[in-house]
């Protein structure tokens, strides 16, 4: 373990110990200095005693403003960089107990999927989720609450908003436990990723289209193609006469000028697909 990590004064203990060396020197060395200074002078030991005391509590103070301080603006920073990633709309964060009911959600979420936080807060989670994919998430939620791994999970979850829209997060999660180790519930950050998956699933739909245009006009350029193959065949292997010669220039032309209205109109239907 990092040294510098175990005897950081960002953890509680920490500064208690500091105050408590810091006090017990101060008494220490302090009373021993009035004893040598005053010990045969009692008014001035009793003087001395009080200014001892405002003296301490002064250095005190001010050690517990500078340590306070420190944390103060290092919860502050965190504060400002998490205000700073949750203004965007697309991200937030809820927490639910161990059996999957909301107890915390993030605005973001409301305005994701059009409720206010009194419709979700008590609610299973499951229950907002589209009736075609409850089966397949509710087998990921029972997947992560029967794992015993202490590392965080990530999966999709579908959500479908108050006008029945289907949403898609994408979340980050980690298993919250009390003192003896038992599960209480489950803090998770989520993305929304419905336009990009969205996309992804038009790309996917379109390319197979045009796999599918590909393979039914295949045969409109295979015909042609393969009538002037068999005529450079005939014309190189074959000795002809300038009338049969003449006939296959034409039939070579011709069907040419198929292979040219086949490639036209499998590009014509690609582009219809495409746009």
């Amino acid at each position: 373990m990092n040294k510098a990590k175990i005897f950081s004064i960002d953890q509680p203990w920490a500064i208690t110990v500091i105050y408590m060396i810091v006090g017990i020197n101060w008494i220490f060395f302090s009373d021993k200095l009035i004893s040598n200074i005053f010990s045969d002078n009692i008014q001035e030991m009793s003087r001395f005693q009080m200014i001892k005391g405002c003296l301490y509590v002064l250095l005190t103070g001010l050690l517990l403003y500078f340590l306070i301080k420190r944390l103060y603006d290092q919860v502050n920073g965190r504060k400002q960089e998490l205000e700073l990633l949750f203004t965007n709309p697309n991200l937030g964060i809820f927490k639910v107990d161990e059996k999957g009911y909301f107890t915390y959600v993030s605005p973001n979420i409301l305005n994701i999927i059009g409720y206010v936080d009194k419709e979700i807060i008590g609610k299973k989670i499951i229950n907002f989720t589209p009736k075609k994919y409850r089966e397949e998430d509710q087998r990921k939620l029972d997947k992560i609450t029967q794992s015993e791994s202490e590392k965080g999970f990530i999966t999709n979850k579908y959500l479908e908003d108050k006008q029945g829209n289907l949403i898609i997060i994408e979340m980050f999660g980690i298993v919250l436990k009390d003192k003896k180790g038992k599960v209480k519930g489950y803090l998770t950050a989520f993305q929304n990723i419905t336009k990009q998956e969205n996309f992804l699933n038009s790309l996917e739909a379109k390319n197979k289209q045009l796999q599918e245009i590909a393979s039914d006009q295949s045969h409109l350029v295979r015909a042609p193609l393969a009538r002037i193959l068999g005529i450079i065949e005939l014309m190189q292997n074959i000795k002809l006469d300038p009338d049969e010669k003449l006939d296959l220039i034409t039939y070579l032309k011709t069907s040419g000028e198929e292979l040219d209205e086949a490639l036209k109109d499998i590009s014509q239907k690609m582009r219809n697909k495409a746009s």
